[in-house]
């Protein structure tokens, strides 16, 4: 990694390749000036593996191997990027050892591993050893909140699992905890016990009316996410602390376990005005995410398994709408907001987030000291997504131009 200010280690500087997104808004206000930080590159790869047809969860195992979730191929896989194999883990199907859309993967205490099957609705727990455990429904009925979903988008070292969403089809106003119209949630619950904690509160998405074209050439109206619209973004360390990165005023806070916060200055960053070829990304990218959304509902590709039609009206849900590929169908902002993604927690405690960059930029991560401090800047080309970490390495994945997914492991920075 080289870094781009006189006071730093140098790193070799090498050239590279991907992409994942959110959405935006610009600030009324400019942000107030901060302090230079250092700025590193990412240089060459030391190892690359692919090819898969998606990349849904990484999992970094003790050994340094990885587990990937390919929920568009219907494979779980064990990735060892030394001894160069790649291993099937399990089989498709529906019974014991089994999956169809294996979608995302996380560690459990004591090396387990928890696997979100979406194809057969279901999580299931597997061993240090790979063997599958114990199971349980992604969905259950609950008489207070109608169906709860069981849908994890984080778990800190202690298990617990993170999401901004309990429940759907709901009955009564108790039925999602703390999301009221005025902000969104993250919740904590456990595998054992689905009554929620509020750990966060998060700035409410903005949404839009969207005029589509049936396949007849009617019009008709419907309500997803706003494009670009400014989001706070969240993520979970090992300890159970949550970072918050705030869009209002781009700052990062951190969220302790006992509700403490601690907050950062806010960061300077360069508006980036809305052209045409940020408006074309935006919509191949909900595109490309319904697509996907229906490929898990269908068993990664394989057909629908007998449990997949509770988790396709979920999907229906939880996607961003049908969308057109139409981008004069879309109202857009004028620039984009600061970051885009989920918030990424390194092995040093430090938090990373993506900026946002224009179309054919390289990506740019603003890292963030466990203080919530803004720390500096490493940059990776166009297209490379960071995704997870290693002992002294990290993680991305790129997809080429017939679609496949590699995943690529570069050294760390020292900072």
């Amino acid at each position: 990694m080289r870094n781009r200010t006189a006071r730093s280690h140098r790193f070799t500087p090498f050239a590279f390749i991907m992409a994942l997104g959110l959405s935006g808004c610009a600030q009324d206000d400019a942000p107030a000036p901060a302090r230079a930080v250092p700025g590193y590159e990412l240089g060459e790869p030391v190892a690359v593996s692919g090819d898969f047809a998606s990349v849904n969860g990484i999992r970094t195992r003790p050994d340094g191997s990885l587990l990937v979730a390919d929920g568009t191929g219907g494979e779980l896989v064990l990735l060892d990027f030394d001894l160069g194999t790649r291993t099937v883990v399990g089989a498709r199907g529906e019974g014991p050892g089994e999956y169809q859309a294996p979608s995302r993967i996380w560690a459990l205490p004591g090396d387990s591993t928890l696997l979100l099957d979406i194809g057969n609705n279901r999580l299931t727990v597997l061993a240090p050893d790979l063997s599958f455990g114990a199971t349980r429904p992604m969905f259950e009925m609950d008489p207070d909140r109608g169906i709860v979903l069981l849908n994890p988008q984080a778990i800190d070292g202690a298990g617990r699992m993170y999401s901004t969403g309990l429940s759907i089809n709901l009955g009564s106003p108790a039925a999602t905890a703390g999301s009221g119209s005025d902000s969104l949630s993250v919740l904590r619950t456990t595998l054992d016990d689905l009554t929620p904690d509020t750990v966060a509160r998060l700035a409410p998405r903005s949404t839009a009316e969207v005029e589509m074209r049936s396949n007849r050439g009617d019009r008709m109206v419907t309500m997803q996410r706003a494009p670009y619209s400014a989001s706070d973004s969240w993520g979970v360390a090992p300890d159970g602390s949550v970072a918050v990165a705030r869009a209002a005023d781009y700052r990062l806070e951190w969220i302790s376990s006992d509700g403490s916060v601690r907050s950062g200055a806010p960061v300077a960053w360069d508006a980036v005005p809305v052209g045409q070829a940020e408006k074309e990304a935006w919509v191949r990218e909900q595109s490309s995410r319904s697509v996907q959304a229906a490929t898990f509902m269908t068993g990664g590709g394989g057909g629908a398994s007998p449990s997949s039609g509770m988790a396709a009206a979920a999907a229906r849900r939880m996607t961003l709408g049908g969308g057109s590929d139409d981008v004069d169908d879309y109202e857009w902002p004028e620039t984009l907001p600061p970051f885009t993604g989920s918030i990424l927690i390194d092995p040093q405690g430090r938090a990373w987030l993506r900026r946002h960059q224009p179309v054919g930029a390289p990506f740019l991560y603003d890292i963030f000291t466990p203080d919530a401090e803004h720390a500096g800047t490493v940059e990776i080309a166009e297209g490379h997504t960071v995704r997870v970490f290693g002992n002294g390495v990290v993680y991305a994945t790129f997809r080429d131009e017939v679609d496949l997914v590699y995943i690529e492991r570069y050294r760390l920075p020292e900072m």
